[in-house]
């Protein structure tokens, strides 16, 4: 057993998150040294990296991709389960946000148009594919690193409730960057704005981190959430309500619907997967007493 796997397997939930944090060291250079979010409307250099660590880690203790849900068992049934609980929290969002903006008396519509609102950069046709190709990469990432690699080894040591909330928390701080960033460009600066940031970059990613969680331990494949994550940021960054007086007022609302409607897809979860017999994620018992990936 070479060291990496070694420490591993003796501090597993330790190791999932020196892992994160050396992803994370990778963002704050490209957000608060490279700047790449301004001058690209992408941090693709972290986002890549990132990535490329994850492989490392999964090669480095003896393990393959697979083993961390990106496998083709059940693929189209996954990606369908990983639509269905994006696309209907999205169009209930939608509705609600749509409704709450004609009830103030405005004149909500669709629009089309690709822009990174965490970024603030806009853009046209390349800009949009860019940011499509952004958001696969960055799937591939984060799904990776919070779902495949540490909600498993957090099952080493924790139930997979305690395993989950854990990943789904440190994913929520893992969005707080974007806070830091907007204080310093001057984007937030009052204690509500910045209140406010902290609310909406946290929370959200909580109960997203959690409703993943969840559809991965339900269907033992990685893809069901990589589709959802990508479809997610994609629709966040295409489509958007705008009136006469701004771009997506009702972000709030809109966002808080998604959430709260994100959770209860875990019933929908629950059911398709008993439904199709889908096999639940696992550990096995090896290596004296210790829970390890699946090989």
């Amino acid at each position: 057993m070479n060291l990496i796997k070694h420490y591993t397997f003796q501090k597993p939930i330790l190791t999932g998150i020196i892992l994160m944090m050396v992803v994370l060291s990778f963002r704050l250079i490209d957000i608060f040294v490279l700047r790449l979010d301004e001058r690209l409307g992408e941090i693709i250099l972290s986002k890549t990296l990132g990535f490329f660590l994850v492989l490392l880690f999964v090669w480095g203790i003896g393990r393959k991709l697979a083993s961390i849900g990106f496998h083709g068992r059940r693929l189209g049934e996954s990606l369908l389960i990983g639509v269905s609980i994006t696309v209907v929290p999205f169009l209930i969002a939608y509705t609600a946000e749509w409704i709450m903006l004609r009830q103030l008396g405005q004149d909500p519509r669709l629009l089309f148009s690709a822009i990174d609102p965490k970024a603030g950069v806009t853009g046209g046709l390349l800009f949009a594919l860019w940011l499509v190709a952004g958001n696969f990469i960055n799937s591939f990432m984060e799904e990776g690193l919070f779902r495949g690699v540490m909600l498993n080894l957090n099952r080493m040591k924790l139930s997979f409730a305690k395993s989950n909330w854990l990943q789904a928390i440190l994913f929520g701080v893992w969005h707080l960057v974007w806070v830091v960033k907007w204080v310093q460009t001057g984007r937030v600066s009052t204690p509500g704005e910045i209140g406010l940031g902290i609310v909406a970059n946290f929370l959200p990613q909580i109960c997203l981190g959690l409703v993943w969680g969840y559809a991965y331990l339900k269907t033992d494949n990685l893809w069901t959430v990589w589709i959802a994550h990508t479809l997610t940021n994609t629709t966040l960054n295409l489509l958007h309500v705008a009136t006469v007086d701004a771009m997506d007022p009702g972000m709030s609302i809109r966002m808080t619907t998604f959430s709260i409607v994100s959770l209860l897809m875990m019933f929908l979860i629950r059911y398709l997967c008993s439904r199709r017999n889908m096999p639940e994620l696992r550990v096995r018992k090896i290596e004296g007493n210790l829970a390890v990936m699946d090989a």
